[in-house]
């Protein structure tokens, strides 16, 4: 978890775009927010849906 912390402070306040890639380092996911930070954030924090805890699940 304190990886996963580390890695996110090292993220900007900006708009931008992410991937997310399985533990093989194949991509899963692409999306896109006006603030990368916080939306990348909120896949680790508070309850998803089926499909997002799913993908949560392989990273």
């Amino acid at each position: 978890m304190e990886i996963l912390r580390e890695k996110l402070s090292l993220l900007p306040d900006k708009p931008g775009v992410y991937l997310m890639k399985d533990a093989s380092g194949q991509i899963i996911y692409v999306g896109k927010a006006k603030l990368l930070k916080n939306r990348v954030r909120s896949y680790f924090t508070g309850s998803h849906n089926g499909k997002t805890q799913l993908m949560i699940s392989l990273i």
